[in-house]
């Protein structure tokens, strides 16, 4: 459906309950704010909705989006003078009072920021992006406490959010409660465990003492994965083939890196041994193309000695990768 369709199909349901001035703020702050934004053209937006505000300037809406385009474009300045205008105009719009505060923060104003989260949520207790930011808010003044507790509430509203579950790991290692930031940090990752704030958390969970997750390079490409396990009969866990999966896919797209894999048990070395092979044969199961000789095998029946955080830790039973290009 193109613009024009969709134009008209507003218009045709909003023009059968409404009136024509009413009409027009509800195609302004429904159809059209929302598709200049969806759409990512924030300068077509601003210059069609100044014109609109010039025509018509106390309309609730129009001020709003202005604001929410200029601040897209990194305009803060101007969009925060536009968004002052919105809740002026309509003081009980949770939505202005919480996009003023993001515009507040560009302007590096923590004070004036704070409030207008706050404001939004005496408005609406249950508004998830105003929960977020006041702790992300707390969690830059450094009000640690505070901030983790925040973070709980966003949490009740949607459990699997990756920024707070992120940093309330953070608040509670800046905290030094190391036991459940461990635990928080792992948590994050059982939900999220790809990409950069992946990498992030797995440097801190190991920094910490944790090693259900590492990092590990294939190739110049540093990848997290879950810490590799095995059942009573030596085979590797069901929980542990997601990330030998995704190792062995790497590793059929870059034939030309060879993966050492090296593994440890204190004081048992034949239980070592048959820990690399079994690691072995799951990712010549699922590697495309992939031959033995780009798996050579270490076992050691010693503790691996991981140097993370300032500390050497010592894990009695572990698994790791060691990269190399041919």
């Amino acid at each position: 459906m193109n613009k024009k369709t969709v134009i008209m199909v507003a218009l045709a349901a909003t023009l059968a309950m409404t009136g024509c001035a009413t009409m027009r703020q509800t195609y302004n702050a429904q159809v059209r704010g929302p598709w200049y934004m969806n759409q990512g053209k924030y300068k077509e937006g601003i210059a069609e909705f100044d014109r609109e505000l010039r025509e018509h300037p106390g309309e609730p809406g129009t001020a709003y989006w202005l604001g929410r385009y200029h601040l897209a474009l990194n305009e803060p300045g101007e969009a925060v003078s536009s968004l002052e205008q919105a809740v002026r105009q309509d003081p009980g719009d949770a939505d202005a009072h919480f996009w003023l505060g993001v515009g507040y923060w560009a302007l590096g104003d923590q004070d004036r920021e704070r409030s207008q989260y706050e404001q939004a949520l005496r408005l609406e207790p249950k508004h998830l992006a105003a929960n977020l930011y006041l702790a992300h808010n707390l969690l830059d003044r450094g009000q640690w406490a505070e901030a983790a507790a925040q973070y709980d509430k966003v949490l009740r509203l949607a459990p699997e959010q990756p920024e707070a579950l992120y940093d309330r790991a953070l608040a509670l290692d800046e905290m030094h409660r190391t036991d459940e930031a461990r635990r928080a940090w792992k948590t994050f990752l059982d939900l999220h465990p790809e990409g950069g704030m992946a990498l992030a958390a797995t440097d801190r969970l190991n920094a910490r003492g944790g090693f259900e997750y590492r990092n590990v390079y294939v190739g110049q490409r540093r990848t997290t994965i879950k810490a590799v396990e095995f059942d009573s009969k030596g085979r590797v866990s069901a929980d542990s083939l997601p990330s030998l999966e995704m190792l062995a896919a790497m590793l059929s797209n870059r034939r030309d890196i060879v993966l050492h894999i090296v593994t440890y048990a204190e004081g048992k070395p034949a239980l070592a041994k048959a820990r690399a092979q079994a690691v072995r044969k799951e990712l010549l199961a699922a590697g495309d193309g992939l031959d033995a000789g780009r798996l050579p095998l270490s076992w050691f029946g010693s503790a691996e000695k991981v140097a993370a955080g300032g500390k050497t830790w010592r894990v009695r039973q572990s698994v790791n990768f060691v990269t190399q290009v041919r």
